[in-house]
């Protein structure tokens, strides 16, 4: 079993490229969980303190997207409310199970404790973290751009 927690920890963008030996310390943290058809993983608005990898089961998270309702479907393999294992947050987004799931609950607590035993996780992960940050910032900047073209077009006419 522990087999395939590897290898569905290895699709996680987060957890790309760590060792054999990481995924096994981060596998043997997870703790069995399942959610009935219509269950949340988790809930908009709510805070959260655990992750959870989908390891059977579909789920959704419907989102608006361009004005109109979309909803992902999430897969084994898919890592949801990551931010909740690293820091507090607030979920920005709900994630419900579409039939009966399994998946693998990481609690913050144990993950930081991981992260202390393993300083190298900690790296890696604040590697991912700040890639995706700069992403961010890309994303904003052209955001930006796009709003002063607006703005300027406006004040022209």
């Amino acid at each position: 079993m522990l087999d395939h927690k590897i290898e569905l920890l290895q699709q996680v963008p987060l957890f790309r490229g760590l060792s054999e030996e990481l995924l096994e310390a981060i596998a043997a943290i997870g703790q069995k969980t399942f959610f009935e058809a219509d269950a949340k993983l988790i809930t908009e608005g709510e805070t959260g303190s655990t992750a959870y990898l989908i390891m059977t089961g579909k789920a959704a998270c419907p989102r608006i997207e361009g004005g109109e309702l979309y909803v992902e479907d999430l897969w084994p393999g898919t890592l949801v409310g990551e931010l909740g294992m690293l820091v507090e947050t607030v979920h920005s987004v709900s994630v419900t199970a579409q039939e009966r799931l399994r998946a693998l609950a990481f609690s913050r607590d144990a993950f930081r404790a991981t992260m202390e035993k393993h300083p190298e996780l900690a790296q890696h992960i604040s590697e991912k973290l700040l890639v995706r940050l700069h992403g961010l910032a890309a994303e904003i900047r052209r955001v930006d751009g796009k709003l002063a073209e607006i703005e300027k077009s406006e004040k022209a006419a």
